[in-house]
């Protein structure tokens, strides 16, 4: 899974607990754990200057309409990240369970992964992750 990848995942496992249908944008991989962020079409309290949104309530990073072929609006939640085993993720890809969107472009995707690394909700360990596979 490379860095800048955007998935739909027919059944993501959100940290509450509960399971559903989410987008989902790769930060970064290595030794087998990939860090990945939800993404939200959901403006309420989020600024719509492309990029970083650092002030914005939570953490975030707003690409518009048709970015990477993306039918809306899009924030990249960085403010809460997942660590993801890449053997879970392989299998749930060639299961049809998670399908590939499109690829973010090496500029854009760094741009993001800057982003997260400045999030406070960032562990050292997700921040090292992301670090390690910088586009």
């Amino acid at each position: 899974m490379i860095a800048g990848a955007i998935f739909f995942d027919t059944h993501f496992h959100f940290h509450d607990g509960e399971s559903g249908e989410k987008l989902f944008v790769v930060l970064g991989a290595d030794k087998g754990i990939v860090i990945v962020a939800k993404t939200t079409s959901q403006p309420y309290g989020k600024g719509i200057d492309y990029g970083c949104q650092p002030r914005d309530r939570f953490h975030n990073f707003y690409l518009p309409i048709n970015s990477c072929y993306l039918k809306k609006n899009t924030w990249i939640c960085l403010n809460e990240f997942y660590e993801l085993k890449q053997s879970e993720l392989l299998n749930k890809r060639f299961s049809g369970v998670i399908n590939p969107i499109c690829d973010l472009t090496p500029p854009i995707t760094r741009e993001v992964q800057n982003c997260a690394i400045d999030s406070d909700d960032i562990t050292p360990r997700q921040s090292k992750i992301i670090e390690a596979s910088l586009s």
